[in-house]
């Protein structure tokens, strides 16, 4: 799929292809520009446009969903490369760079801007509406595009915006609010339960001396809200002291690289 298009940043990433049924057979996605056929529209652009090779016959979702979550982050903010690095790629700056150059080169990204690009829209479009089920709620979350790209990043008081990435955040199925247990400040991680009722529950707690304090921390955590789920992820089953020694590295990290810029 290397034909030439316009493509329009507000609309998903194969947007043109036209279902075709086939007879006793599941419906494909054709691209008539190429006469190609693909079963789903996530095969067209990985195997595609991409050039990709499937995984068992199959498109590996882990893959499109770490996609995902690294065009999720250039569409809110520009990490620098050490907090990227030591975030999502265990600490590899090679690994990061090398990704980075890839995306670049796919004409997704323009490194030079650290934006996306038109087609980088529609493809973050197309990822998010496209999204399995079984990893429908998970990453890169419930925000909608236009919410990650504006939500806690307005021009609002300080607490405006916080407040209105908690409030949004209750329809996410996870999310870090603020909450005062006895008499400390604390920042929670709540998650969606399972089971008949599927109920809230604290998975991760953070306390504070200072009202201030955890403001400060909450705001941090918010300006980087693309990566909300996967840390939800990670204190899912796992050791309390995880996620925190996660945050504290990554935010070591984020410093090093302001300090750098």
């Amino acid at each position: 799929m290397s034909v030439d298009r316009t493509i329009d940043p507000e609309l998903p990433w194969g947007c043109w292809l036209r279902i075709q049924p086939r007879n006793h057979f599941k419906a494909v996605f054709v691209d008539d520009l190429t006469g190609r056929e693909w079963p789903t529209i996530r095969e067209a652009f990985w195997c595609g446009r991409l050039r990709m090779p499937l995984r068992n016959d199959k498109v590996p979702e882990d893959q499109m969903e770490f996609l995902h979550g690294v065009l999720a982050q250039i569409a809110r903010r520009q990490a620098s490369p050490c907090e990227r690095s030591a975030d999502m790629f265990h600490g590899s700056g090679q690994f990061s760079d090398w990704y980075f150059a890839w995306l670049h080169n796919q004409g997704l990204i323009d490194e030079s801007k650290g934006h996306l690009t038109a087609e980088g829209w529609a493809v973050l479009h197309m990822l998010m509406a496209t999204r399995p089920q079984p990893v429908r709620q998970d990453r890169p979350g419930r925000a909608t595009v236009r919410q990650l790209t504006e939500v806690g990043l307005g021009p609002e008081e300080r607490e405006a915006r916080l407040s209105r990435v908690e409030q949004l955040s209750l329809d996410w199925g996870e999310g870090f609010r603020r909450k005062r247990i006895g008499a400390w400040p604390h920042v929670i991680l709540v998650e969606r339960g399972e089971g008949p009722v599927p109920v809230l529950q604290t998975t991760w707690s953070l306390r504070f001396d200072t009202d201030e304090q955890r403001d400060d921390f909450y705001e941090w955590l918010c300006v980087r809200l693309d990566r909300w789920p996967a840390w939800a992820e990670m204190a899912d089953g796992h050791p309390h002291l995880e996620l925190t020694q996660h945050l504290l590295m990554v935010m070591g990290a984020a410093l090093r690289g302001d300090a750098e810029s």
